[in-house]
């Protein structure tokens, strides 16, 4: 059964890296393969690899004259898989890692590559500590960013931002595996009760620190396949999302457009906040997510949403002035949701950066059309990035003399200071959730 964990690893590292998947969707799917009793084993060791792996590659490539670059598939995800195990899991039984792994290509048929295997792995044993001090002597931010697997212009650019003390904890935070948080659907349960539940099955449920629908799950084993699940209980969404519901706090009876919305979640979570009544207009560029919507809806015994395929950056003339709310959750860098994506650490380039400011721009500049004298509007992001993010919304008031920002205190919790100006930025090393900028604005 370990081989059998350890073969569905490799085989998810393989589908994220050379086929650009989603780790989160390749996770998701990929753990049922594999038997119950290795599934958190299995989801730590995928995300630590891609967490890790600029780490990774380092030790490897001291230690082998055929670098990583130019290596076969095969060897090198088996090869990085063992070397995290032998840096970051406790009790890795090294002897047992090199062997698992030589057996691994053997069985693949591959007997000059096991050999291979075998010496790097063995040259790394040996060379463990030495390689960490070879490491330790890189300058400061070469070492930062490989310590912790973070390109070095992001590190450099982190360290402007947060500050050079706080770089350190900035990165480290950023690694951590963050939590599986759960929204309660209030049209079917309440918090307290759904709490009890979870806690009777062991699932060591608690109460979210902000969110007053969210939930923190601490063992979510199969979560998905529960009854509470499939009866429409609750659903999966980070406690940094369910905020903007909660921002937003809509009137019952009311239209909500919701631009940009696949998968739907803050979309199904302002429906139920309304109780079922109203309109959730909930849109999205690409017609292959609306079922995603749809079947969630259905799920959830939510009637009140119109889910439909349209493209944010073009004007529907039919909408405008119609709205009492409006969320533009724009596509982002995501740089706030590393935790839950790791690949978006290697995905992204300062030029990527850049274009994305001009979508979003667009985006909210066609959004807050839609909206009727007095209607209010959400705009948010699960980037940390300032120019996505307060840099945006400044150049929006300049050229819109008619919005304003909204003291958004009460409902946030009073968290945050910025909250009484409107907006509020979460940061996972100071608030412990997703990185995301929330601001709310009323036309007036």
């Amino acid at each position: 059964m370990e081989n059998n964990y350890r073969v569905s690893v490799i085989e998810s590292l393989k589908k994220i890296f050379i086929d650009n998947s989603y780790s989160n969707l390749i996770i998701n799917h990929d753990v049922k393969n594999v038997n119950i009793k290795y599934n958190g084993l299995y989801r730590k060791s995928v995300l630590g690899v891609i967490e890790n792996l600029m780490f990774i590659d380092y030790i490897i490539n001291q230690m082998s004259k055929t670098k990583t670059k130019k290596m076969e598939h095969d060897v090198l995800f088996v090869l990085r898989l063992a070397v995290y195990q032998i840096f970051f899991l406790e009790n890795s039984y090294e002897n047992i890692v090199v062997n698992e792994s030589v057996e691994y290509i053997k069985e693949k048929g591959n007997i000059r590559a096991s050999k291979f295997i075998n010496a790097v792995l063995r040259n790394i044993l040996r060379n463990k500590e030495n390689l960490l001090k070879s490491m330790e002597k890189l300058n400061k931010n070469d070492y930062l960013s490989i310590k912790y697997s973070y390109p070095k212009w992001l590190v450099e650019k982190w360290a402007k931002q947060f500050g050079k003390d706080q770089i350190e904890n900035v990165l480290s935070w950023n690694n951590s595996q963050a939590p599986l948080e759960i929204r309660v659907n209030t049209l079917k349960t309440n918090r307290d009760e759904l709490i009890s539940l979870l806690n009777e099955k062991s699932m060591n449920a608690k109460k979210c620190q902000i969110s007053n629908k969210g939930i923190e799950v601490e063992n979510p084993t199969s979560i998905d396949n529960m009854v509470e699940f499939k009866n429409g209980l609750f659903s999966i969404q980070s406690e940094s999302s369910m905020l903007v519901g909660q921002v937003l706090n809509p009137k019952e009876n009311s239209l909500i457009v919701d631009v940009c919305a696949a998968p739907g979640g803050k979309s199904l979570n302002v429906a139920e906040l309304m109780n079922n009544t109203g309109l959730v207009i909930s849109r999205d560029l690409y017609k292959g997510k609306i079922p995603l919507i749809v079947n969630e809806a259905k799920r959830l015994g939510i009637t009140n949403i119109q889910a439909e395929s349209y493209d944010a950056t073009k004007l529907d003339d039919d909408l405008i002035g119609k709205a009492d709310y409006v969320i533009v959750d724009v596509p982002c860098s995501g740089l706030g949701i590393i935790r839950r994506k790791p690949e978006i650490k290697y995905n992204k380039s300062e030029l990527i950066l850049s274009d994305i400011e001009y979508v979003q721009y667009k985006i909210l500049e066609n959004a807050c059309k839609y909206l009727k004298q007095n209607g209010e509007l959400i705009y948010s992001t699960c980037t940390t990035e300032k120019k996505e993010n307060l840099d945006i919304i400044n150049k929006f008031l300049e050229e819109n003399e008619n919005f304003k920002l909204m003291d958004i205190s009460e409902e946030t919790g009073n968290y945050f200071d910025t909250a009484k100006d409107g907006f509020i930025e979460v940061y996972p090393h100071i608030h412990h959730m997703d990185g995301f900028f929330i601001a709310k604005l009323k036309k007036l």
